[in-house]
C-alpha cells in the first residue's frame, strides 16, 4: 500500500515512487521485459543476483533499466543515465500514434497510450461483447447510467463520472497490460480469483492481442528497444492506475463510513 506522500508523487507521473510501491509480484513483468534484452545490465548487479525474485529490494534499478532503453547507449555515457521517464513515456506514444502536447503530464500520457490501444481493440470487437463490457460498467456505477455499445470508448469515458472513470481506466489498464504480457512473455498478470475479470480479460484477449501484434509489427522497424520500453510503459501505466483506483475506492468506503 502507497503512503500518502507515494501517492502524491504517484499521482504526478513520478516513476520510482510507483515502483517502490509495487509487490515483487506487481514487478515481476517489468523484470522479466527487461530480461528478454540482450542488452540488459539488470541480471549483473549483485543486488539482482541475491534477492531475485524479490525484485521490491531493488525497484530503483528497474527504473533506471526502463530509462536506459529510452536512450542510445552513446548518449547515456554522456548523461550518466537514460533519458528522464517523461521522455521515455512521450517516445513510447509517438510510436504507437499517439498525439503529445508540450509539457504534458507523464500519467496523462500513459492513459492515453492504454487508451489508444484499448481504442483499437474495441473497434474489432464483436457487438455483443462490447455489450458485456458496457454492462459491467453500468453495474459498477450504480446509478442506472446508459453507455451505448456503438459508442468509441472515448465517448463511454467521457459520460463517466469521476468515480467510474477511474474503474474504467483501471479496467482498461488491466486488460492492456494482462495482453501485453500474454503476447511478450507467454503468461498473462497473476490476479486473485474474479470470475468478473476472468471474463472480461477473455472478451478482449483476440481484439487486443491484434492492437499489440500491429503495433510489434511497427516498432520493428524503429529499434529493438522498443520492445522493451513499450510493454514498460504499458504496466507502469497499469500499476499507477490500479494505486490510483485502490486510493479512489478506500476513499469511496471512508465517505460511506
Amino acid at each position: 500500500m502507497a503512503t500518502a506522500d507515494q501517492l502524491k508523487r504517484i499521482e504526478n507521473g513520478e516513476l520510482y515512487p510507483l515502483l517502490q510501491a509495487s509487490t515483487d509480484e506487481e514487478l515481476a513483468p517489468l523484470v522479466d521485459y527487461i530480461l528478454n534484452a540482450a542488452t540488459e545490465m539488470l541480471s549483473i548487479e549483485a543486488i539482482y543476483k541475491q534477492h531475485n525474485p524479490k525484485h521490491s529490494w531493488y525497484a530503483d534499478l528497474i527504473g533506471n533499466e526502463i530509462r536506459s532503453f529510452g536512450g542510445n547507449s552513446i548518449a547515456n555515457l554522456f548523461r550518466g543515465g537514460g533519458p528522464e521517464y517523461a521522455e521515455v513515456v512521450a517516445d513510447v506514444c509517438s510510436q504507437i500514434g499517439v498525439k503529445v502536447g508540450e509539457g504534458e503530464p507523464v500519467a496523462e500520457l500513459e492513459r492515453k497510450a492504454i487508451t489508444k490501444i484499448f481504442s483499437d481493440a474495441w473497434e474489432r470487437m464483436d457487438p455483443k461483447d462490447r455489450e458485456a463490457f458496457c454492462e459491467e460498467l453500468r453495474k459498477a456505477g450504480h446509478d442506472g447510467r446508459s453507455f451505448s455499445a456503438a459508442a468509441p470508448i472515448t465517448v463511454i469515458m467521457a459520460q463517466a463520472g469521476v468515480r467510474l472513470t477511474g474503474f474504467l481506466m483501471y479496467r482498461m489498464a488491466i486488460i492492456v497490460a494482462n495482453a501485453v504480457a500474454r503476447q511478450i512473455l507467454g503468461r498473462g498478470l497473476t490476479f486473485a480469483a474474479n470470475a468478473t475479470l476472468s471474463r472480461t480479460l477473455g472478451l478482449f484477449a483476440g481484439p487486443i492481442g491484434w492492437a499489440v501484434t500491429g503495433v510489434w509489427t511497427a516498432v520493428d522497424l524503429a529499434g529493438p528497444a522498443y520492445r522493451v520500453t513499450i510493454p514498460c510503459v504499458l504496466h507502469v501505466g497499469y500499476l499507477r492506475q490500479k494505486r490510483l483506483y485502490e486510493a479512489l475506492a478506500a476513499e469511496a468506503v471512508g465517505g460511506v463510513r
